[in-house]
């Protein structure tokens, strides 16, 4: 897979999608077949990757939250004594 570029800097969000997609689509047509020719249908397949795609969005969204958590400094005893 093509390594993304400093030439990829700020476009807009859709088009930043489409380069993923585009950079992604290759590989995956040949991780689909790597699995279609162990015996597995596109079905399988497809909800295996659904469902691989669910936690990884589930623990990116959760390793963000730990980083947003962790930069707030904890307010401590605000007490003078």
């Amino acid at each position: 897979m093509p390594k993304v570029t400093d030439t990829i800097t700020q476009p807009q969000p859709t088009e930043r999608r489409l380069e993923c997609e585009r950079a992604l689509e290759e590989d995956f047509q040949v991780f689909t077949s790597l699995a279609e020719g162990a015996g597995w249908s596109w079905q399988e397949i497809a909800l295996a990757l659904m469902e691989l795609t669910e936690d990884y969005v589930m623990a990116m969204r959760m390793s963000t939250k730990i980083a947003e958590n962790a930069s707030v400094p904890f307010p401590g005893n605000k007490t003078l004594h």
